[in-house]
Order: C-alpha cells, then sequence, then structure tokens
C-alpha cells in the first residue's frame, strides 16, 4: 500500500498538472483567437468603458530643483472589465483566472500628460491578470519624471507641492471614465469645487504607501487624488477628458543643512559685528579681512549645495548677501576708524560739533569714559605762570605770594612784570635785570614747546576717542541688523512652523 500510494502520488499531481496547463493554454488560444487589441472592449460602441486607476508611491527618486522635475518610482494599478476575455470556469477545468502578456490585449492609452522627460506612456510589458468574469487587473511599475514648479524662495526651509497628471491620450470623456482606487478601503471619495468653481471628486488617501521607501532629503506630507473632467478648447473642442491627479507635498529635512548651511552663516555673520570690538589699529583691518576671506571659502562651498536658478532668489542667499554687504562694510569703515585714530594735530582740527558730539554727549549713553574738556590754557598765561615759577625762588621780591596750601588750583598770582623790574633794580641792581630777561625769554620759549605738546597730545586723544565712539555706535548697529536679519530669516522659513507629522 505504502509503495501503491508513493507511486500514485507523483503520477496524480502530474495529470493534474498537465490538465491545468492544457486548459490555459487551450482557453488563452480561444480569447486571443478573434481579439482584436485596437478595439475598446464594450458590448455597444456606445458605451463608457469604466477605469479603475491608482498608485502606489515607491519612492522619491530626486527633486531637481533647477529643471523643477520630480522623479518618482510608483507601481500603477489599473482594472476594468474586459467583456471579450469571459468564460466560464466548470467548462475549462475550473480555471478562474490567467496571465496575459499586456502586449495582446487591449490597455487603455493612459499617459503621464505633464511628463518632462521619457516616455509618458506605460512602456513596460508585464503580465495582466484576467478573471472569468472579465475584470482585468494590471499593475505595470514605472518611473516617471513630472513636470514640477519647484518654489525655492524659503531654502533650505522650504515645502514643495507637486502632482502627477494622468489621463487617457485618445479617448475622450466620453469612451474613457476613470475612478480613483482607494488604498485604504475605509476612505471616503468626496466631492469638492476648487477656487475656479470646477468640481473634483477628492481622495484624501490618493497614493498608497505600503511599499514606499523613505526618502534621505525629503518628508512625505500629503499624497492626495483628485479627478477632474477637462476640456482642452485649442485641441479637442467641446469634448471633455477625464484625468487623475495625484498631489504630493514635501518638506525638506532641514537639518544637514542647518548644520553645515544656517549655522556657520550665523556665526560668521555675528563675527562680522565684533571687528568694532578690536582697538582701531592696523590689527583691526586683519580682523576684517580674515573674515572676508573666511567668508568667501565658505560661499564657494555653499555654491555647490544651493540650487542654482535664477527665478527666485533663496531664503540662504538673501542671507548671504547681506552677509556679504556687512562685511564688506565692516572693512570700509574699519578704514575709516583707523584713518581718524590716526589723525595728527598738523592733520585736521575737530571742529566743535564733532568735539560735542562725540566727545560729550554720545559717550554718555554709549557706556563711553567721556574725555575732560578743560578750558584751553592761552600761550601767554602759561608763560608768565612758568616764569613766575622761577622768579619765585629768588628771595627778597616784593609782591609775590602763593595761595594758601590746598587751594583748589594752585595757580600763582603774578604782579606787574614792569613793576616786578622796577623792585628788582632797586634790591639787586641793572646788571640782574638782563640776566633774569634772558632767562625770562628761553623760559618762554620752552614753555611754548611744552603747550604745543600738550594741546597736539590733546588734539589726538579726541581723535582718538571719536574712533571709539564711532566703533562703539557701529557695533551696536551692526548687531541689531545681524539681530534683525536672522530673525526675519527664521520668521521666514515654511518648516521651521509645519509640525505636521510625515505620512511615514
Amino acid at each position: 500500500i505504502y509503495r501503491m500510494t508513493r507511486f500514485n502520488i507523483p503520477v496524480v499531481l502530474t495529470v493534474n498538472f498537465t490538465n491545468g496547463d492544457r486548459y490555459v493554454s487551450e482557453l488563452l488560444e480561444k480569447l486571443l483567437s478573434d481579439y482584436n487589441k485596437n478595439v475598446r472592449p464594450v458590448k455597444n460602441a456606445s458605451d463608457v468603458l469604466l477605469v479603475k486607476f491608482g498608485a502606489q508611491l515607491c519612492r522619491l527618486i530626486d527633486v531637481d530643483e533647477v529643471n523643477q522635475v520630480l522623479t518618482t518610482s510608483l507601481w500603477l494599478d489599473l482594472q476594468w472589465q474586459d467583456r471579450k476575455l469571459m468564460w466560464n470556469p466548470v467548462e475549462w477545468g475550473g480555471v478562474k483566472k490567467i496571465h496575459v502578456p499586456s502586449d495582446q490585449i487591449w490597455t487603455p492609452d493612459i499617459v503621464l500628460y505633464n511628463n518632462a522627460d521619457g516616455e509618458p506612456h506605460i512602456t513596460v510589458v508585464s503580465l495582466i491578470l484576467v478573471e472569468y468574469t472579465g475584470m482585468v487587473f494590471w499593475m505595470p511599475p514605472s518611473i516617471y519624471k513630472s513636470l514640477c514648479p519647484i518654489n525655492i524662495e524659503y531654502f533650505p526651509y522650504d515645502l514643495q507641492e507637486c502632482f502627477l497628471k494622468f489621463g487617457g491620450w485618445s479617448n475622450d470623456g466620453q469612451t474613457l471614465d476613470m475612478q480613483q482606487i482607494a488604498p485604504i478601503m475605509e476612505d471616503p471619495i468626496l466631492k469638492r469645487t476648487d477656487h475656479q468653481g470646477i468640481e473634483f471628486t477628492y481622495l484624501e488617501r490618493g497614493l498608497g504607501l505600503s511599499f514606499f521607501h523613505e526618502s534621505a532629503e525629503w518628508d512625505l506630507l500629503n499624497a492626495t487624488s483628485a479627478r477632474y473632467a477637462q476640456i482642452y478648447p485649442g485641441c479637442c473642442g467641446q469634448q471633455y477628458y477625464i484625468d487623475i491627479r495625484f498631489n504630493i507635498t514635501i518638506r525638506r529635512k532641514a537639518i544637514f543643512f542647518t548644520v553645515m548651511l544656517t549655522i556657520p552663516c550665523l556665526l560668521i555673520a555675528n563675527t562680522t559685528s565684533f571687528v568694532f570690538v578690536v582697538p582701531p589699529i592696523e590689527h583691526k583691518m586683519t580682523f576684517s579681512i580674515s573674515v572676508f576671506v573666511a567668508f568667501s571659502v565658505f560661499y564657494l562651498v555653499l555654491i555647490e549645495i544651493i540650487p542654482p536658478t535664477s527665478l527666485v532668489l533663496p531664503l540662504i542667499g538673501k542671507y548671504l548677501l547681506f552677509t556679504l554687504f556687512m562685511i564688506t562694510a565692516s572693512i570700509f569703515i574699519s578704514c575709516y576708524t583707523i584713518n581718524i585714530y590716526r589723525r595728527q594735530a598738523f592733520t585736521a582740527p575737530m571742529r566743535s560739533w564733532q568735539r560735542w558730539l562725540f566727545l560729550k554727549f554720545l559717550p554718555t549713553y554709549l557706556g563711553l569714559q567721556k574725555l575732560e574738556m578743560d578750558e584751553p590754557a592761552t600761550e601767554s598765561t602759561m608763560t608768565s605762570s612758568d616764569t613766575s615759577e622761577i622768579f619765585a625762588g629768588f628771595t627778597g621780591i616784593v609782591g609775590y605770594q602763593r595761595k594758601p596750601h590746598g587751594a583748589a588750583d594752585s595757580k600763582l598770582r603774578l604782579i606787574n612784570v614792569e613793576n616786578m623790574d622796577e623792585m628788582m633794580c632797586k634790591q639787586h641792581g641793572l646788571d640782574s635785570i638782563h640776566l633774569f630777561r634772558r632767562i625770562q625769554s628761553q623760559l618762554a620759549m620752552i614753555s611754548a614747546n611744552i603747550y604745543n605738546e600738550q594741546q597736539q597730545s590733546k588734539i589726538c586723544d579726541e581723535w582718538k576717542v571719536m574712533a571709539r565712539t564711532l566703533d562703539r555706535i557701529f557695533l551696536i548697529i551692526f548687531l541689531i541688523l545681524n539681530a534683525a536679519a536672522t530673525i526675519l530669516m527664521i520668521y521666514n522659513a515654511q518648516s521651521l512652523y509645519d509640525t505636521r507629522p510625515s505620512l511615514t
């Protein structure tokens, strides 16, 4: 018994398998013998053939910002009824399903309307599943390059909305109708009206994501579908054509660009402000040029990252342009403040309004130490004072007195020089007068030189204080401008405020 069972089992299986192949082969031969794949498989020529259309999104291959092309990998899902491919399973050994090559039967000429490159129609020859009821199921894989209006104004914190528009090319709405396939059976198909007043049917989850591979650069936020009946008066008169549009909303993942692009740019931009903290000497220019060189090298690297387009200037491009302007302005301002800092008394005298504004008024509000503004002493006063100091060393000069010890200004009260000569003549004789005259002349010359040096030093100090005041003013201005630019960039970054989770 064991041997017979062991021997008979493969024989039975072989016979069944052979019979099954024979039925399928004969069924295919019968179905396709008089089949014309160029004619719509309908009972009457006036009948509308309904094609159910859906898709599985497998991958976002590429988003070309420059050429505005979206490359996607899809598994299309097409279903329709072919009345020429019907049979009775009882008559054909219980065969209920067969597979037919897609190039041997009629298939709808559905194409991608907004095709950018490659073939807009389905070119892959694959097997089509046909049921005995005439229902046809076709899921061809395909890679499409569709036109997508890319807006990089907010790059790298941008959102993009693209769509894929599929529809019949040669069959209008009176011969070929299309209906959306819901990837999730519970999702209802809704009727809506767009901003132009055109009615359409809407499906919230229009694309299947069961086989979707997450992109390293983009988050998938939305994948809806809509069915439109549209008229093309430029080519097709008043005949309407049915199309299904898959709308895809994606958000750029900004972590890479934030770390590699935004943060370094912010640091360089704020470093520019601290150029005005460096004292206005030659090292200030060295620091300014170093910041400019660092930014130039960084800018060359950014060119490879930022999408090169002339349609709109990206958000990060605007910030980089602003930073470049600020760095250039800081170099020119540094040259000017160094020029002021190095000015001498003989170069240019400071005007009264400059002295009041930069030495008295502004330092009070900028937290700077004001320069003491004593009344300038005249040369004659200094000469008389210094000469009297020498004369005070001689005893017996009547009429010379000092202020009491500890007086506020410690100045000397002088007597008239002519009266002094008369008193000296009475006390020391005529020869002493000539000696004192020569001493007085030499002292006057020395006193004048000291006075000039003090005045020149004072004027130089005034120019230095003015340079430091200007540095403090521009430091505050640059800090405010950099803070405002940073806040504006963050405020205009779309994706920073989009908290929608990714569909995957």
